[in-house]
């Protein structure tokens, strides 16, 4: 799929994005084949990065390469996305507990513990969907592109650097208005929002890294507001699954109870009555809100002030480089 080695910044959009393409279907399918190794901690973390940076290339690019980011590519995309999830999901969380675990009591223990099973047994079985049918529905999606990658363009071509510099300078401004619309730590939309608007700006400069210096420093800046809106979206969700898992336990427990009170186990319902999962839950709970509101804070800090000027002045930078040479 790759064109001659010729520079990005020296072809059409067209031309430029279908090289890009190949190298994150390349990246895909290597990603693929490591999922079937339990051994490697990266395995999906590297599929999804490749399948995440080829959806917004298209995304971005659809005025240019058209029927390349049709409807079909983009839900196909999209479903293999959605079909890591909640693995995904499940080892960000188990990330988190790992680093809670020693400093929680004997009282606190049991919850603890309980969610780590619930999370593990969830990544398990996540992983154990991701099957045969799952790499050929990925196999379908790339020739499709690959396929319309080759159909003839009647446009009028259009330089990458022209496109890209037009994407960027929007893409920027969208991003400033959705980081000052973010209403507070517990506004899930707006950290979402602006943490997807981030994420497309950086994958928009990365494929220049090789050829502009001013690149490689806005990709840089723009990782670490990315991690920072990340850690504050993933508290977001462990904030939401700690709701529902104390409901959960709560539900349990009674069941447990019933079950002992019936069969006439007094000594081990009186055990029972004494072990409470939801106390544990209920820390880990209110561990994870003042984990938000301190990444918040330095959200607020940091990218208000000197953080986020030194990201604009890369921008900046970065546009002037992707002028057309005089």
């Amino acid at each position: 799929m790759d064109a001659p080695t010729r520079p990005l910044l020296e072809l059409s959009t067209r031309d430029a994005v279908r090289r890009i393409a190949g190298r994150y279907l390349a990246a895909a399918t290597k990603g693929l084949s490591r999922l079937e190794n339990p051994e490697d901690p990266k395995r999906l973390h590297a599929f999804r990065v490749a399948i995440r940076r080829l959806r917004s290339l298209l995304r971005s690019y659809k005025p240019w390469i058209g029927r390349v980011a049709g409807g079909q590519v983009r839900r196909g995309l999209r479903e293999l996305t959605r079909h890591t999830n909640t693995a995904r999901d499940a080892e960000v969380q188990l990330e988190w507990l790992a680093g809670q675990g020693a400093s929680l009591n004997r009282d606190e223990r049991p919850g603890f513990n309980w969610l780590i099973r619930k999370l593990d047994g969830r990544k398990r079985r996540a992983y154990r969907a991701i099957d045969d049918h799952y790499a050929a529905q990925a196999a379908k999606v790339a020739k499709r592109i690959r396929s319309r990658f080759k159909d003839r363009d009647d446009g009028e071509p259009v330089a990458y650097r022209e496109a890209t510099a037009g994407l960027l300078e929007a893409g920027a401004s969208r991003m400033h208005a959705r980081l000052r619309a973010i209403a507070g730590a517990d506004d899930v939309k707006g950290v979402h929002r602006s943490r997807i608007q981030v994420k497309r700006l950086r994958y928009l400069v990365e494929p220049l890294r090789k050829e502009l210096p001013e690149a490689r420093d806005a990709v840089r800046t723009l990782g670490q507001l990315q991690d920072l809106l990340g850690a504050l979206h993933d508290r977001h969700m462990l904030e939401d699954e700690l709701a529902r898992d104390v409901e959960d336990a709560a539900r349990e427990k009674a069941r447990r109870l019933h079950a002992l009170a019936i069969a006439g186990r007094r000594d081990a319902l009186a055990r029972e009555r004494q072990r409470d999962e939801r106390i544990g839950l209920v820390v880990l709970a209110a561990r994870a809100r003042l984990d938000r509101d301190r990444l918040y804070s330095r959200l607020r800090k940091d990218w208000s002030g000197r953080s986020g000027e030194l990201l604009d002045q890369r921008i900046d930078r970065l546009l002037r480089a992707l002028a057309p040479p005089s």
